[in-house]
């Protein structure tokens, strides 16, 4: 059985079943047979890295510059563990985004998932209170935010050439069951005074309207002329609630601001920091420290740094957004962790020179480790260099939720033989262990925890 991105013609089917067939492509299936066919999967991805590890100087160069070729080798050169299962398989997702578009019947102010593609000019937007990794209370937000919608005066913007305003909504919860929504709004033409009529309607209806069956303990709304912005570019502004729902993970809690990274399956999170935390310091390292420095690179809200403090002298946490910097902040004091510094910016600019403070050995004098959890595109490659060339990282641990992209480019960088003219002076690393752990059940993702030791 093989990944199929797209089912076979499925228009003879209802709509719900088109739906669940595009977000959720492995429903049909057993939960069994689904890690079963993510174990092969991600098994063939790693056989494409196991040949890199293997083959001779002469193709090294060139797996580094071309599309990888099917995998020669049948077994790999080092140990793939058993995927790890989510603890919770159906309506997992702490945070879901729906969009608003024409509907089956036509409705323009429709609330739910795209079926077809713009290109192809097709597009239906299909309510989603079927799909399997879609918890209740998401499901209702934005069953009531359709509601809005449909007594609302505006237009829903759909092009943002064609005018229109109300856009998607966000819904974000916790395993304690507090609810964020964000509302997203362009702003087209509107002077601020009129902005604020229509967000006083939109505070009504969910908290005194017929949306307050929702239970809003966040209320946040977005003004945006653009298809996504941050915060720094438009403010995210609190219209009902309190600012942050809250967390835990590893008996550790953590803030959640509107816009900020977290893994939108706490359970199986719980499984993959406990994975990281063990094989990412040495054996020696137990609570107390001892384990030398954590470099946490793209650390988001601080998550795997601060569930790995407690056995590290130091962590170093390298994030993009700012908010994020902030929320980890918040989040170590929060925990009363002292040994962790989190540095905003690229992780471009800012690790090549951290390295060089770091130098030769870390303070403390124990041992170097690295983690990484880059998005899809993979990290940049003067952070891969930076990696590469310090000598005191031993080992590496990349956690990947895409490693047949771009990350894979990644892997083989880390592994290749010393090359001067694309500045790999470094030793090269090996992967030494591969742990998948299912972050997503129904899609045919996962998560990829990969140990890199040298």
């Amino acid at each position: 059985m093989k990944f199929r991105n797209k089912p076979a013609s499925n228009e003879h089917l209802p709509w719900e079943e088109r739906l669940a067939d595009s977000v959720t492509p492995l429903w049909r299936l057993s939960y069994y047979d689904q890690l079963q066919l993510k174990q092969k999967h991600q098994e063939r991805i790693l056989l494409q890295l196991s040949d890199q590890v293997l083959c001779g100087e002469s193709t090294q160069h060139k797996a580094l510059t071309q599309c990888p070729s099917p995998p020669r080798s049948t077994k790999l050169s080092f140990p793939l563990l058993p995927i790890l299962p989510s603890p919770v398989r159906d309506g997992y997702r702490n945070k879901s985004t729906f969009s608003v578009n024409r509907g089956v019947d036509g409705n323009p102010k429709t609330v739910g998932f795209y079926v077809g593609t713009g290109k192809a000019g097709n597009i239906v937007c299909v309510n989603g209170d079927h799909l399997l990794n879609m918890p209740e209370r998401h499901k209702l937000v934005a069953r009531c935010y359709q509601d809005f919608l449909r007594l609302s005066a505006l237009e829903p913007c759909l092009l943002f050439h064609d005018g229109g305003h109300w856009r998607e909504v966000t819904v974000r919860t916790n395993a304690a069951g507090n609810t964020m929504a964000i509302v997203y709004f362009h702003p087209q033409r509107l002077i601020p005074e009129e902005i604020e009529v229509h967000k006083s309607s939109l505070v009504e209806y969910f908290t005194q309207g017929p949306g307050a069956i929702c239970q809003l303990d966040s209320l946040y709304f977005q003004e945006s002329s653009m298809t996504r912005c941050s915060h720094e570019e438009s403010p995210y502004q609190l219209l009902h609630g309190q600012p942050h729902i809250h967390e835990e993970v590893l008996g550790f809690k953590f803030r959640i601001s509107a816009d900020a990274f977290f893994q939108v399956n706490q359970g199986a999170a719980d499984l993959l920091y406990r994975t990281v935390r063990e094989m990412g310091l040495p054996n020696g390292a137990r609570e107390g420290g001892g384990g030398g420095t954590l470099l946490d690179v793209c650390c988001g809200t601080g998550a795997i740094g601060i569930t790995m403090s407690p056995r590290a002298d130091r962590v170093i946490g390298i994030e993009l957004i700012q908010q994020a910097v902030e929320d980890a902040r918040h989040n170590a004091a929060l925990n009363q962790i002292q040994n962790c510094e989190f540095l905003p910016g690229k992780a471009e600019v800012v690790l090549p020179g951290l390295m060089g403070v770091l130098g030769s050995t870390t303070d403390s004098g124990g041992p170097l480790t690295a983690v990484v959890n880059p998005a899809r595109a993979g990290l940049h490659y003067r952070v891969i260099r930076a990696l590469r060339n310090h000598s005191s990282i031993r080992r590496l641990l990349y956690i990947s939720c895409k490693p047949e992209g771009e990350a894979m480019r990644n892997f083989r960088e880390l592994c290749c033989s010393p090359d001067p003219h694309r500045k790999l002076t470094g030793e090269a690393f090996r992967p030494t262990v591969a742990v998948p752990v299912d972050m997503f059940p129904h899609t045919p993702h996962c998560e990829l925890l990969l140990v890199f030791e040298r």
